[in-house]
């Protein structure tokens, strides 16, 4: 059902918050566990791409379970790319898994114009918080002819951007995405925020010197690209991502 252009959203009970939020803590524990068994038996760079596609499949599958069957279609279609101006946070495995993509899927030419891409973005973006990034309305530098070119192994983040109008996408895209401009899907919303934190969780309490701040996705592929052996660096308690931080916006 909509109103006008939009889906009508119905007001949640307190009964029906708590057990939203009953179930979205469930699921970043469970996350949490896998990504903890995983890391206990391989602290490694395969560790760190099983633990980031471990989670990736399990917020995928998980989100398919919980859609509502009369949850309205969502906006998103293939070439659509409105969303693809913003600062998307990732953690080091993410980066890690786009950068051997990178090496290994692109082929050289790929490789080399998306490397050059990244490069000019990171020159204009690094440091800049969400809002100001928005405001360059530049895009995402591993996107080409309107097609994402890593989409296989996209961020968490960008996975879980779903939109029901493609209106509010592009309104945002020329003005910023305002927090509550866009409808996300509520239960790729809800299951992928909850993985994220758990993903998160897993990798802090089981690398403890490793650097699990959040990371600015542009910056921490160019961090990854640029160190010769980034994983292995970065599980030793290198600060390769130290200048990829995802910086904050002031309140």
């Amino acid at each position: 059902m909509s109103n006008g252009n939009r889906p009508l959203i119905t007001p949640m009970t307190a009964e029906q918050r708590k057990e939203e939020e009953a179930l979205s803590n469930q699921l970043r524990d469970a996350e949490l566990d896998a990504a903890k068994n995983i890391l206990a038996s391989a602290a490694t760079p395969d560790g760190l791409l099983s633990v980031i596609e471990n989670a990736s499949g399990f917020a995928e599958a998980t989100t398919q379970k919980f859609r509502h069957p009369d949850s309205p279609p969502v906006a998103c279609t293939e070439g659509c790319y409105w969303c693809c101006y913003q600062a998307v946070p990732v953690t080091a495995p993410e980066a890690f898994r786009i950068s051997k993509f990178l090496a290994t899927e692109l082929g050289s030419e790929g490789r080399a114009k998306a490397e050059a891409n990244l490069s000019k973005l990171d020159k204009r973006t690094r440091g800049l918080t969400p809002k100001a990034r928005a405001k360059l309305r530049v895009p995402c530098a591993f996107l080409q002819d309107g097609r994402c070119t890593v989409y296989a192994v996209r961020p968490l983040a960008c996975a879980e951007f779903t939109s029901f109008n493609v209106q509010d996408c592009k309104r945002g895209q020329r003005i910023g995405f305002k927090p509550g401009s866009v409808i996300h899907e509520k239960a790729r919303m809800v299951v992928f925020h909850a993985v994220q934190k758990g993903l998160t969780q897993g990798l802090r309490e089981s690398l403890p010197t490793a650097d699990t701040s959040p990371l600015e996705l542009t910056a921490a592929v160019v961090c990854a690209l640029n160190a010769t052996q980034a994983a292995e660096e970065w599980l030793a308690g290198g600060k390769i991502f130290a200048s990829a931080h995802l910086a904050g916006d002031r309140t």
